[in-house]
């Protein structure tokens, strides 16, 4: 699905990933975990093909990626609805009314995005992300505006994604709120200045997941 050989980026003097590696398969649901300028978003952005890598090299094995950030690449003059039509229109796809419903944005359908609480905005920019029913889903800091019940919402929304595809999902998040999604992943990487310090591998048991998120707790008490 990825494979990221020696990536390196910097900015400037800064390195903020170091010849990195990394292989995610389908199926698998990756917590990215690590301090403040890890690397996280910066790989994640990467991954999409949103910033260009300084050397090393990145296969993807798809093109139908739903990326979620900080920023949420959303027309705030529009509507909702708008918003989805527009882009539905731009991946091929009429517009699907479930999205509005799978993240409970049925009354608000009908505002601006500008005028919706953050939460409400991210909401949109979670579904637009599900539009072209993606085949690898990155999330950076998803659940950062999200209350209780719309952090149920996404994770349902990605466990509907994986049963459709019958496994033909990958799933990649970075996020600080490792207790609330920590129960969906198959495996934890853990990064540090811009590379792979630990790594439980492909689909591990709930056990290394729990001794490899134990040790990073730990160490970043």
């Amino acid at each position: 699905m990825i494979e990221l050989k020696n990536v390196s980026k910097a900015f400037g003097p800064l390195s903020v990933l170091r010849k990195l590696s990394l292989s995610v398969q389908s199926g698998e649901v990756v917590l990215l975990v690590g301090a403040n300028g890890a690397g996280k978003s910066t790989l994640l952005k990467t991954i999409a093909g949103l910033s260009k890598v300084d050397s090393g090299s990145i296969t993807r094995g798809t093109k139908k990626i739903g990326f979620v950030s900080h920023h949420l690449f959303l027309y705030g003059r529009l509507t909702v609805q708008e918003n989805l039509t527009l882009f539905s229109s731009v991946s091929g796809r009429a517009f699907d009314s479930s999205l509005l419903s799978a993240f409970n944005l049925e009354g608000v359908a009908r505002q601006a995005v500008a005028t919706l609480s953050k939460g409400n905005q991210a909401r949109v920019g979670i579904a637009r992300a599900f539009i072209d029913k993606p085949e690898l889903i990155l999330l950076d800091e998803p659940t950062s505006n999200l209350d209780e019940k719309a952090t149920a919402l996404l994770l349902a929304a990605i466990a509907r994604r994986m049963t459709e595809s019958q496994g033909g999902v990958a799933v990649v998040f970075a996020t600080h709120d490792i207790h609330r999604v920590a129960h969906l992943a198959t495996r934890i990487v853990v990064l540090d200045r811009g590379a792979v310090v630990d790594d439980t591998g492909p689909f591990a048991s709930r056990e290394k997941i729990d001794k490899v998120l134990g040790s990073y707790r730990e160490v970043n008490r």
